[in-house]
């Protein structure tokens, strides 16, 4: 049975308000050095998600193309899947300083799902000069196991395809404005 031990987290922020999810660090189960991060569900058909957090200053990045990696393990059931996210936020002027989404990618189109060995996934966004913040985080929606290890951040060159969208994903134009799509 992994060593696994509820903690509070340098820098990050475990924002499983569902208490059906659990976050701690797994000092058995790592990608490399001494330990990991995890989240869990602690019931069979938990509500909600589980999510680890973390933000910084999006200066470094300015006009670039950012890719984050990161390492997962999974344990999933029932339908269960991880998903990493990366999201960067902008002050929008015309709503008083409101943070607005820029550009966004949580792996809605391919989660990872079932169980799987430690693998290494990327998403690249543009991060804009106006940006004010770069937050991402790993999810669990569903019941199971998943751990996170070894995340990165580097800008790439504007050859490495986008994984994210602009806006948190909307679609540039409205869609179905008749309803006669299926």
């Amino acid at each position: 049975m992994p060593k696994a031990t509820k903690t509070k987290f340098v820098g990050w922020f475990p924002s499983t308000t569902a208490t059906d999810y659990e976050a701690g660090i797994d000092t058995d189960e790592k990608h490399s050095g001494t330990r990991c991060a995890y989240i869990k569900s602690l019931v069979p058909e938990p509500k909600q998600f589980g999510n680890l957090t973390q933000a910084f200053a999006p200066d470094k990045y300015f006009g670039k193309r950012l890719r984050m990696s990161a390492w997962v393990k999974t344990e999933l059931k029932n339908q269960g899947k991880a998903q990493l996210w990366l999201r960067i936020d902008s002050a929008d002027e015309s709503k008083k300083g409101q943070i607005t989404a820029e550009r966004f990618d949580n792996m809605g189109s391919r989660p990872i799902q079932g169980s799987t060995d430690w693998a290494k996934y990327d998403l690249v966004v543009d991060v804009a000069e106006e940006s004010t913040l770069i937050v991402f985080g790993l999810m669990l929606i569903g019941e199971g196991q998943i751990w996170l290890d070894d995340v990165s951040f580097e800008a790439v060159s504007k050859d490495v395809p986008l994984t994210g969208k602009k806006r948190c994903g909307y679609p540039e134009y409205p869609v179905n404005l008749n309803f006669e799509e299926d």
